[in-house]
């Protein structure tokens, strides 16, 4: 599939931009809208994203059907994506889609459907800064001692999304990279909390955890938190 870029100075949110846009772009393309700078950078759950300059934005919109079988995978095949791309052992992914080191946030991923057809698939990643946040987070620069070109980095990723994207989703090799695996978890489902032994994910990508009673539960969204040993 061919691409087009869209490239910012500045903008709100490139999912946003890209949602409200949607019906204007070649459905025949993927369409990578970029920016140096986010003002209004979301997560899942409605959470702030800090786009300082220096950091990777992207959203890719592209025409998927709805019933489409990989929809409820694409964050996941692109957080395997970058970890290709980035090769950098210690990087895992907290499940469903942050790609994590020693539990400090690198990379956030946000999917979102189009009413008038296709889909956003936005990632946001601490590059090139020192992180200023009052959360657990770092970035490649802190993590590998040097600069990275932006640009190169965005074309390698959205080449390597695309050939991951035909060949689906792999559950055993997200589970080879999958973070806090046969440890202590908790899990807020709605406003639930699950707290029990993460075993690792079924065929469809979905979390499973094993309770005190030895029950396993299927967790299909949710957000997890390690629990460290005291």
């Amino acid at each position: 599939m061919d691409v087009y870029w869209i490239h910012f100075a500045t903008v709100d949110s490139t999912n946003t931009w890209a949602k409200e846009h949607a019906q204007e772009f070649d459905p025949k393309k993927l369409t990578c809208i970029v920016a140096d700078m986010q003002t209004a950078g979301r997560g899942r759950f409605s959470r702030s994203w800090v786009g300082a300059k220096g950091n990777l934005m992207m959203s890719l919109f592209f025409h998927l059907d709805p019933k489409d079988p990989i929809l409820p995978n694409l964050a996941q095949i692109l957080a395997l994506s970058c970890i290709r791309i980035l090769r950098i052992d210690e990087i895992q992914i907290k499940w469903p889609n942050d790609l994590v080191v020693d539990g400090k946030k690198l990379a956030g991923i946000l999917v979102e459907t189009v009413p008038a057809g296709g889909v956003v698939v936005g990632l946001g990643m601490n590059v090139n800064v020192p992180v200023e946040t009052d959360q657990a987070a770092t970035s490649l620069y802190e993590l590998s001692g040097r600069k990275w070109n932006l640009k190169e980095l965005r074309g390698q990723i959205v080449t390597r999304f695309q050939k991951d994207l035909k060949g689906g989703f792999i559950p055993k090799e997200f589970e080879e990279v999958l973070a806090y695996k046969n440890q202590q978890i908790s899990c807020l489902v709605g406003k639930e909390m699950i707290e029990g032994v993460l075993i690792g994910i079924n065929e469809r990508g979905q979390l499973e955890i094993k309770l005190a009673d030895e029950s396993i539960r299927t967790i299909y969204s949710g957000d997890i938190q390690h629990l460290r040993s005291k």
